[in-house]
């Protein structure tokens, strides 16, 4: 009886996965992918200590990061991101891990040599560029992705604009940008931003109206990183915020598909 029972459940198992919908077993499959990256053994032990503030898994899940993708991250600064990334998108993907010579002035290139090093992520490219030369094919990139940076641009460049529609043009047409950061005071635009000095923050809906007025569609947005006592008035590095997430938005646009583009 119980071999019948096993062997009734073991046929029910089969049928079950035979009729999974396309789009249900590439989901499994994405969070099987996000799950070992997380959890691989040999991701450095401060990536591991950042995990409980960051939940990367979250991130890589909202921004459907998986097998195959071309992804470019803008100021990975040492790639915590780029390790995951490289990870989900597996060896039929690749990853641009991008730093402006104002980085490695700051930070030196100690981080990205170590991350890198006798090739330990294969599919990582580093790609040594400014912001208004991304060095990259248009129409070339799946996802494009600027965690916890885009505040920089607005000291680092004195074009912003000039870098987005970079970004706009390297993205394929249906192909993602993802945008996670520090949340500044409502309707206080990039007052927060634009002193390097400064709080280093930027206003949510600031970010939404300029991605919108560069083209992109407004897709999604998650709250899997807010912090409702975070007020948004300190620099995250602050010391009253030391150890402490801070509150930030986590937004996912498109680019449209060629025919909306040029319907515009």
């Amino acid at each position: 009886m119980k071999m019948l029972k096993l062997i009734v459940s073991l046929s029910l198992l089969t049928l079950l996965i035979a009729c999974e919908h396309p789009e249900q077993a590439k989901l499994r499959d994405s969070n099987v992918a996000i799950n070992k990256a997380v959890q691989h053994p040999a991701r450095p032990v401060d990536d591991v200590k950042r995990d409980k503030i960051r939940a990367p898994d979250k991130v890589l899940d909202f921004f459907d990061i998986k097998k195959g993708d071309t992804v470019l991250e803008l100021l990975a600064a040492d790639g915590y991101y780029t390790e995951l990334v490289s990870r989900c998108v597996g060896k039929t993907g690749k990853v641009y891990m991008q730093n402006n010579q104002q980085f490695y002035d700051f930070q030196t290139d100690k981080g990205v040599i170590e991350r890198l090093s006798e090739n330990r992520l294969a599919n990582v490219i580093r790609l040594d560029s400014e912001l208004t030369n991304l060095k990259v094919d248009e129409n070339s990139i799946d996802k494009l992705l600027m965690i916890l940076v885009l505040h920089d641009f607005y000291w680092m460049e004195d074009d912003v604009s000039k870098v987005i529609h970079q970004i706009f043009n390297a993205i394929k047409p249906g192909g993602t940008l993802g945008i996670i950061d520090h949340a500044g005071v409502t309707g206080s635009g990039i007052t927060q931003a634009s002193d390097m000095n400064g709080n280093h923050r930027i206003d949510k809906q600031y970010v939404i109206r300029t991605m919108l007025e560069h083209g992109f569609e407004f897709e999604q947005e998650s709250d899997a990183l807010a912090n409702p006592k975070d007020n948004g008035t300190k620099a995250f590095f602050s010391p009253e915020l030391k150890g402490k997430p801070t509150n930030r938005f986590m937004l996912k646009f498109t680019k449209p598909i060629a025919e909306k583009i040029s319907a515009r």
